[in-house]
């Protein structure tokens, strides 16, 4: 069985795209098709931790003076503190893939969602309110960092979408890839 490093590793080392022009239609189709799954298995991960790191903002936002944010607060706000969360940067304008359930338990993302359950599991977030402005702001660093390590990650990925994609591009243009084979 590969590990998530075993599986992401091939498609992000600098020779991935090498000699695409040479390589046949269906090998690029399948190496496009593989990046794909991997960033979506990812977005839904990428997800995950935006949300803990919404739950904990509020937290860090909350002025605490008389009254403290409870869990049942919590859960109540709950709806409105995901949809609008801290102001992120927009995305790389690639149209979402459906993104559902059955990615969280894929071979790819489990060493992710564990590094995080590791951070800030679900038991933990109900005990957040226990927590001091530092150790809150410390969790906030720590997923954080690992949001933008997955972040990276997937930008690479959409830099290799796009290049197959303009290569199967440039092979129908030119005539290299018939129409006909889209079909078969």
């Amino acid at each position: 069985m590969q590990s998530h490093e075993d599986k992401l590793t091939p498609l992000l080392i600098s020779t991935y795209l090498d000699d695409i022009e040479s390589k046949p239609l269906e090998d690029i189709r399948a190496m496009r098709s593989e990046c794909q799954q991997a960033e979506v298995a990812l977005s839904y991960v990428r997800r995950l931790i935006q949300g803990r790191l919404d739950i904990v903002h509020t937290f860090l936002e909350y002025p605490g003076d008389d009254a403290s944010l409870d869990l049942g607060t919590l859960v109540s706000d709950l709806p409105g503190i995901l949809s609008s969360g801290p102001g992120r940067p927009a995305g790389f304008g690639h149209l979402p893939m459906l993104i559902g359930p059955d990615t969280e338990d894929t071979e790819l993302t489990a060493g992710v969602t564990a590094e995080l359950d590791a951070v800030l599991g679900a038991d933990e977030i109900g005990r957040l309110a226990d927590l001091d402005k530092k150790e809150l702001t410390d969790l906030a660093t720590r997923l954080g960092a690992i949001e933008k390590r997955v972040s990276g990650v997937r930008h690479a990925l959409h830099e290799r979408i796009d290049a197959l994609q303009a290569e199967l591009v440039s092979r129908h243009k030119t005539g290299r890839a018939s129409v006909d084979g889209l079909l078969s």
